[in-house]
């Protein structure tokens, strides 16, 4: 096969859009590609976790023509060995939208998701669980158990007002805490995450849920220095998920930890990783691929 190069995606470049539906326009990229630059050996992940993409432009048309417009939810493993590059899904099912996939709504329905399903499965050679969504399906909130937990409001303004923020590359050494013979929990979010396209530099926005179980004593303000450190660093949305929890595993030694993020849509798609130390710290609102996700503030 041939070695991986991110210029052969259709990502950043000007692309005629299809009139029938094509398979050939989805690619896949390696996670290990950015695993290996910050020590996550795939053969022995320290975590569990899903990636949750929702995409709100899929529409298609039943044998006469009439248009069938849903969203999509699709939901598959960390632990696959390739993830899907997210432009070039946009291309693939945008070419749903001119071509016939059955005599009834509910038989063009099923045949597209089925269709998805399958392409994705052989695409990204794990399952991926695909579910579309109309109007009426009922959405559930995620992360109900953060709703006051802002990482922002857990601090005096005073004390985030005297921090010189001047780091904006992914800074490690930023992260401060001390050992103690006591645990400790956290729980909290930020909607202070920001990172950019690795290919087109473009800026994505993402809130970030943490829980972790440790016996180290956190300065919560140098993570949100720490945060902040990724303004200027360019990588996926699931390398930076990776990335924070690889540092917050190495640095505090937890025993629980939990690191997911809902980032803003893009191009009609939201992408939103997650990944825990325990199977049951995974959101089952946002994994469950037949619950769609009630959104955050800026999605």
């Amino acid at each position: 096969m041939k070695p991986f190069d991110l210029n052969d995606s259709l990502l950043g470049k000007k692309i005629s859009h299809s009139d029938k539906y094509d398979a050939s326009l989805l690619f896949r990229i390696p996670r290990e590609e950015n695993r290996v630059h910050y020590g996550l050996n795939s053969d022995d992940l320290p975590f569990v976790g899903f990636d949750v993409w929702n995409c709100y432009e899929v529409s298609f048309l039943t044998d006469n023509g009439l248009p069938v417009s849903r969203v999509l939810k699709m939901v598959y493993p960390a632990n696959s060995q390739y993830l899907v590059e997210s432009k070039s899904l946009k291309l693939y099912l945008n070419s749903f939208n001119m071509d016939k996939f059955g005599k009834t709504v509910v038989e063009a329905e099923e045949t597209v998701r089925q269709t998805i399903s399958n392409d994705l499965n052989k695409l990204l050679e794990t399952q991926v669980r695909i579910s579309l969504f109309n109007n009426c399906s009922q959405a559930i909130e995620p992360f109900t158990n953060f709703a006051r937990k802002d990482l922002a409001k857990m601090l005096p303004m005073e004390k985030l007002e005297a921090v010189e923020f001047n780091q904006f590359n992914e800074s490690p050494a930023l992260l401060k805490s001390k050992p103690t013979n006591e645990v400790h929990e956290y729980l909290f979010y930020s909607d202070l995450l920001r990172s950019n396209c690795r290919v087109t530099n473009q800026p994505d926005w993402g809130d970030l849920f943490v829980r972790i179980s440790t016996t180290h004593e956190i300065d919560l303000s140098s993570i949100v220095e720490y945060l902040v450190s990724f303004r200027k660093e360019n990588h996926f949305h699931e390398e930076v998920v990776e990335m924070i929890y690889k540092r917050f595993y190495d640095y505090f030694n937890p025993t629980e930890l939990m690191i997911a993020a809902m980032y803003t849509r893009r191009g009609g798609i939201d992408i939103n990783p997650i990944r825990a130390s325990h199977s049951a710290l995974l959101d089952e609102n946002l994994i469950d691929a037949t619950i769609r996700s009630e959104k955050r503030l800026r999605q």
